[in-house]
């Protein structure tokens, strides 16, 4: 197996980068959105408040927000510039059930039991402490909440993606839930990537 080289800054440092980031990965990430819209009707979440962490330009949040109008979507990113082109995306869209913070996946600034639903996509590896991220998350969900996140797979795709790199494998992300307080999840393992979720 590939060691695992994590990111030494994040990848969203620069107006151009994140541009070119945005153009690059809007399809893909509607077809993203489609599939986590998919999950959330599954389990009947179609209003209340929902958290998409990492949520770079916006594109999956502004997917949900258009799915779900009576749903209020909040996208949590650290990259300031990030967040700009994020604002930009939704004034586009017109979708209004939407808003943006900037903060910190491992130290959110939300109160605790504010969302309905926590997702995330192409984010875990990313973080510097993904056991914080994973607390953090069952301290902002709901009694009932649900949590969906989905991430790249360490594997033999790492010799030609950095983020491939970066990522985790199955059996490393339940080795860091076992250690985080965050309840009932089950890990799937996917061609390319892996999804978290809340156990069905």
């Amino acid at each position: 197996m590939v060691k695992r080289e994590p990111f030494e800054h994040g990848i969203f440092e620069d107006r151009e980068t994140v541009e070119k980031y945005n153009k690059e990965v809007k399809k893909w990430m509607q077809n993203v959105a489609k599939s986590f819209v998919a999950v959330a009707k599954k389990w009947g979440i179609e209003k209340g408040k929902t958290l998409d962490i990492g949520t770079g330009t916006g594109l999956l949040a502004i997917g949900f927000a258009k799915a779900f109008p009576d749903m209020e979507v909040v996208g949590l990113d650290l990259s300031e510039e990030a967040l700009q082109v994020a604002r930009e995306n939704v004034q586009k869209s017109g979708v209004e059930n939407i808003s943006f913070e900037k903060g910190d996946a491992q130290a959110m600034p939300f109160e605790d039991g504010t969302f309905d639903l926590v997702i995330s996509s192409n984010t875990l590896h990313l973080i510097d402490n993904p056991v914080k991220m994973f607390n953090e998350i069952q301290r902002v969900l709901k009694f009932e909440g649900k949590f969906f996140i989905s991430d790249f797979k360490r594997s033999w795709l790492a010799i030609f993606s950095q983020h491939f790199r970066a990522s985790y494998t199955p059996n490393e992300i339940r080795e860091l839930l076992r250690q985080s307080e965050l309840k009932k999840w089950e890990v799937k393992d996917r061609f390319f990537w892996v999804s978290i979720s809340s156990k069905e």
